[in-house]
């Protein structure tokens, strides 16, 4: 059997991987269906540090983290605008490109970076790919840089493959969430008072104390333990915590980090490292498997489809900006991402945009049309075929990879 470069497996309750291979399995197999359904779905594949999954795992040679160099001093804006010069290289080539923009921060980066550094002439040569949501998810941004002076595409109805027939290379910043780290621990910052107040005796008092401490996403993640156990726990059956996932979870992934050269210290270091390392693969490749009709999937990945925040420098200024203010100021969704906050801000003075703006989920409606065969899919294998949960021999792989699994 091939190995793969990502695994799927979706949390439904009423697919056959609960209701007939769950109650059979033993113990650490359940366990991986259960970290699925904690973090649905199951996409966690390390790049780095010592990970065992139930079925034969490997880096996309694309995807892999470059060695850690401390000595990196580029800034944020440094790396995106060398980012949009090699854009704008590739379009000075003959190359079109259609950026998919969905008004969130991520994309607005990418837009903001390309009508900086790209001239007229060059505009003409680039379409962002949009829908009426990402109007009015950045609207300001819309109504004074895009609209009447970028051609547009619609992306409700134009997948990568569509956009690839037309002559354009898509650009996508799925990825950035990865460089930032911020999607877990924003929300494990919300439910921090929740997740105090279901604790007793000193390990409460403790924690209740640090609730309100100025760097608390700045100290050392084991002062945590006894929150990031019941949160990464999954809800049992009878809507309880499994709380013996959450503890196996935790140790498994600061063996992960034991096991890196990359210095992962504070509390969002952990959060940081759990989606850089473990689900970058994942967000690399959700587009090219979810909104891509061809076949040849090995040529979206590797000559098509442009991965922007996938880049040396981006990844080396990731590991080396950790616990400076960089990713996030302060734990709330309003001020994560903060560097790319003030590249935005620097090039359209958006004051709101800037403070208030937050996360809205834009993946789902990409993909909403094409929503069974996401639900079904299982992996690509490293000859780039694809496996889906309803095919009987990827259940045969699927059960055997589960019930051999030690953990």
């Amino acid at each position: 059997m091939s190995a793969f470069y990502l695994t799927i497996i979706w949390d439904r309750p009423d697919h056959y991987v609960w209701s007939e291979i769950y109650p059979a399995l033993p113990e650490a197999g359940r366990r991986w269906l259960d970290l699925a359904r904690r973090f649905h779905p199951n996409t966690i594949t390390a790049r780095k540090g010592t990970w065992h999954t139930p079925w034969p795992m490997t880096v996309h040679p694309c995807l892999a983290m470059p060695a850690y160099d401390p000595g990196f001093s580029k800034t944020f804006a440094e790396v995106t605008d060398q980012r949009a010069i090699e854009v704008r290289d590739m379009v000075r080539q003959g190359k079109p490109v259609a950026l998919y923009y969905s008004g969130g921060i991520d994309s607005s980066v990418c837009a903001a970076a390309l009508l900086k550094n790209l001239g007229a002439e060059e505009l003409k040569h680039v379409a962002f790919c949009c829908s009426i949501n990402s109007a009015t998810e950045n609207p300001v941004f819309f109504d004074r840089y895009i609209r009447g002076k970028i051609t547009l595409l619609d992306s409700n109805k134009n997948q990568y493959s569509d956009v690839i027939e037309k002559g354009y290379l898509p650009i996508t910043a799925d990825t950035g969430d990865d460089i930032f780290g911020t999607e877990q621990a924003t929300q494990f910052y919300f439910s921090f008072p929740t997740l105090v107040e279901a604790l007793s005796g000193p390990a409460r008092a403790r924690l209740a104390l640090l609730q309100d401490h100025p760097k608390l996403m700045e100290l050392p993640y084991h002062h945590f333990v006894d929150l990031l156990i019941p949160y990464f726990s999954p809800l049992g059956p009878a809507g309880d915590k499994n709380r013996k996932v959450g503890e196996w979870f935790y140790h498994k992934l600061t063996a992960n980090i034991a096991t890196s050269d990359v210095p992962i210290y504070s509390l969002h270091d952990l959060f940081w490292w759990l989606i850089f390392n473990l689900r970058f693969t994942h967000c690399s490749l959700r587009g090219p498997l979810f909104y891509y009709r061809g076949e040849d999937v090995q040529d979206a990945i590797t000559k098509h489809i442009i991965n922007w925040f996938n880049t040396p420098d981006y990844q080396q200024w990731s590991m080396v900006n950790n616990n400076n203010g960089q990713k996030i100021c302060k734990p709330t969704a309003m001020h994560y991402k903060w560097a790319a906050r003030h590249y935005i801000h620097d090039f359209d003075h958006n004051e709101w945009y800037f403070n208030y703006k937050i996360k809205s989920v834009s993946l789902n409606r990409l993909i909403r049309n094409n929503r069974h065969r996401v639900e079904n899919m299982f992996a690509l294998d490293t000859c780039y075929h694809r496996y889906w949960l309803d095919a009987p021999d990827v259940r045969d792989v699927i059960e055997q990879g589960l019930h051999n699994f030690a953990g």
